[in-house]
């Protein structure tokens, strides 16, 4: 299933890459990649998007079930047709956004003849949504020129609404309700390994102080640190539920 939903991922990717060329050019950040420097052509990338899409789906298809094809379907909609043309109009695109994010684990339950909805897969679903936030309040902190460079397109941003000092906040609450969301994630009992549940324990807490030190300090700095450990910290949540349904 996850080489399914890389497939798919990376041809949404680049589907993105296409839609977004123009405004890619708007920014420090992205002005250097392939497209917006025309180091590849919109149909060479349209082609390789078409390819990689059509492969992720049809292989969810054609070895899983119907199902995991649709939950496919319905992230790639979510993120190319809904949140990519809206992050150009609304901040509020931030929410098909998550939505695209909680997707992949859905898509792998589903695929493994799990039921379409339950409480395991609604808080994992949930874990995944409420750390997007944080990370996408840390590239904007990390990246200072960010809301003058929107500014001077008329894009929105955050950074046009709330202060730094602001953003910065909410990326604290927003971690906090992600450590307790992994927290309440132990408690369902899903993880049966008492060592599995210490490291997932151990990354909630290690992650809600990384934030509190970084986002409350009068400095500005810490974001790269702030960036880096809440990356890490999605992927040890994996690694440990992965391990432990491995052993067990």
């Amino acid at each position: 299933t996850g080489v399914m939903v890389f497939i798919l991922a990376c041809g949404s990717a680049a589907w993105n890459n296409i839609q977004d060329r123009f405004y890619d050019l708007s920014f420090r950040r992205t002005r250097f990649r392939a497209l917006p420097q025309k180091r590849i052509s919109v149909i060479s990338a349209a082609v390789i998007s078409v390819v990689l899409i059509g492969s992720g789906l049809s292989g969810l298809a054609a070895f899983f079930n119907i199902t995991a094809f649709f939950t496919g379907v319905m992230a790639v909609i979510c993120y190319n047709l809904l949140y990519t043309p809206l992050k150009k109009k609304t901040v509020a695109a931030i929410i098909p956004g998550s939505v695209s994010g909680m997707l992949p684990p859905l898509i792998g339950w589903t695929a493994a003849g799990s039921p379409f909805m339950s409480n395991d897969i609604f808080l994992i679903m949930t874990i995944f949504c409420l750390w997007q936030v944080p990370h996408f309040f840390v590239i904007l902190l990390k990246d200072n020129n960010v809301g003058q460079e929107a500014g001077k397109e008329g894009l929105p941003c955050f950074t046009k609404i709330f202060t730094r000092r602001e953003i910065r906040l909410q990326a604290l609450i927003w971690t906090s309700l992600y450590s307790l969301a992994i927290c309440l994630f132990l408690l369902s009992g899903i993880i049966s390994h008492g060592f599995f549940a210490l490291v997932i324990f151990v990354d909630a807490i290690l992650i809600l102080g990384v934030f509190t030190v970084v986002m409350l300090r009068k400095e500005t700095g810490g974001m790269i640190p702030a960036f880096a450990s809440i990356n890490f910290s999605i992927l040890l949540f994996m690694a440990a539920g992965i391990g432990d349904k491995l052993i067990g």
